[in-house]
């Protein structure tokens, strides 16, 4: 036998022992290493209206048009309550409570200046359910004010 390959020690190849223990740590170890991970590439996304406003909202804008903000006005000729949510979609309900020839409204205003108006309710005891999108590329800003028109 090659005395560089082996070392006999009392009649026993030790160099083939420390071979084999070498060949099975280095199995071990390597089935006990994590898997490379694949390479991950993101699509490009296009941001929607939800993403503009957090962006606007995190660049000190007004971040009340992010998920949903209660709304809630109410004189004593009528008013209404509903939410705006995602600072774009404003829902809710409105009440004509006297009987004056003016029908209420709700005004919604938009983060920016300006404002987008419901529709009207009237006569005097009815009430309806209103639903109002705000116009594209604005978001309202979650507050709201009572008007009347003539009806």
């Amino acid at each position: 036998m090659d005395s560089m390959n082996s070392i006999k020690t009392g009649g026993r190849s030790v160099g083939r022992a420390l071979a084999t223990l070498a060949l099975g740590l280095s199995a071990v170890a390597i089935a006990a290493a994590p898997a490379p991970a694949a390479p991950v590439q993101a699509a490009p996304v296009q941001a929607t209206a939800v993403q503009a406003a957090a962006v606007q909202a995190a660049a000190g804008g007004d971040s009340s048009a992010l998920a949903c903000t209660p709304w809630r006005e109410w004189r004593g000729e009528g008013g209404g309550s509903g939410d705006v949510c995602d600072g774009a979609r404003a829902t809710g309900t409105i009440y004509d409570a006297k009987a004056d020839g003016r029908c209420p409204f709700i005004k919604f205003y938009y983060a920016g200046g300006g404002h987008k108006s419901s529709p009207s309710v009237g006569p005097a005891g009815t009430s309806k359910w209103i639903e109002v999108w705000a116009d594209p590329g604005k978001y309202f800003n979650g507050s709201a004010s009572v008007e009347w028109r003539s009806c």
